[in-house]
């Protein structure tokens, strides 16, 4: 579903997160320059589907309409006929939420439709609402935060406003000094101790025929001793309302024996979908690692 859809307000978002029971106050927020390395869109936009993380098991699940099913992704389309027969019959699996929650159950029932691979998860109780599905693997559940203090979440929407003023516009500067709309916010620690938010803001021109719109992916980082996010990873795109590329954050996890930190995504365009990871590599910057195909389900 595309954000416009929805249509909130940057102070719904506010109004949103300060309705959460709020853990107690951190420091207030505030914005510095881009790190260097943060890549811009036109780079994330261009670079090549990458290479799953093997670390993370054979293949990814996520939910269909009911939690008790799951979608089996394939992370390469040209093996996936020998990437889905190596899966034992029953499978178990590892079911993260975005909070961090984690469930186990059994994958059995594995359907190919022809367009989408299916499969059923039995557990006793069923399982509840997930995010992402792992068989195997090593990996630890990395948790998202949404509840935060009402200052804080002020400060948080002020910042990644900041944050993607910076980032580089459209070439025929189209958005230029159009307000943004923050439609989610989540938060994390990184095992380093680094404070870090993922953000999705859009821009919009309204035009009657056809409607134009601005999406933005933001990871900023904050160090321990720090009081000011810098943006650390971006993915910014254009296009049409109906067949933009828009992304929603599904969870997070830490992948290897190393722990690399990793967020997974969900990309809508339109008529089509694709499922994304990005990770934090050991220097310190977030990269694109992998983009599974278009999917029709």
């Amino acid at each position: 579903m595309k954000f416009a859809r929805s249509a909130p307000a940057v102070l719904t978002v506010c109004i949103a997160i300060a309705c959460e029971h709020a853990k107690a106050p951190p420091r207030v927020d505030s914005t510095s320059p881009v790190r260097g390395g943060a890549p811009d869109s036109t780079a994330a936009l261009a670079s090549p589907r990458g290479k799953w993380d093997d670390a993370a098991g054979p293949v990814l699940l996520t939910p269909t309409v009911s939690p008790g099913q799951a979608f089996v992704v394939a992370p390469d389309s040209a093996k996936a006929a020998a990437q889905l027969a190596a899966i034992p019959h029953p499978a178990t699996v590892t079911l993260f939420g975005r909070g961090g929650t984690v469930q186990s159950a059994d994958l059995s029932a594995v359907a190919d439709t022809g367009v989408c691979v299916t499969g059923t998860l039995n557990a006793a109780p069923p399982p509840k609402p997930w995010s992402v599905g792992f068989i195997g693997g090593v990996i630890a559940p990395l948790p998202l935060d949404s509840i935060i203090s009402p200052s804080d979440s002020a400060a948080l929407v002020i910042t990644m406003n900041r944050l993607s003023s910076a980032l580089p516009i459209d070439s025929a500067g189209r958005f230029a000094g159009l307000p943004f709309v923050v439609h989610s916010i989540w938060r994390f620690t990184l095992p380093s101790g680094s404070t870090a938010a993922v953000a999705s803001i859009t821009r919009q021109i309204n035009q009657e025929a056809t409607p134009l719109q601005e999406h933005t992916l933001i990871v900023a980082e904050r160090a321990a001793n720090d009081t000011a996010f810098a943006t650390a990873y971006s993915e910014r795109s254009y296009g049409q309302e109906e067949t933009i590329e828009s992304r929603e954050l599904l969870a997070g996890a830490l992948i290897g024996v190393s722990r690399i930190p990793a967020l997974f995504l969900i990309r809508d365009y339109g008529d089509a979908s694709a499922y994304g990871l990005i990770e934090r590599g050991q220097d310190g910057k977030w990269r694109r690692r992998w983009t599974s195909s278009r999917r029709h389900c």
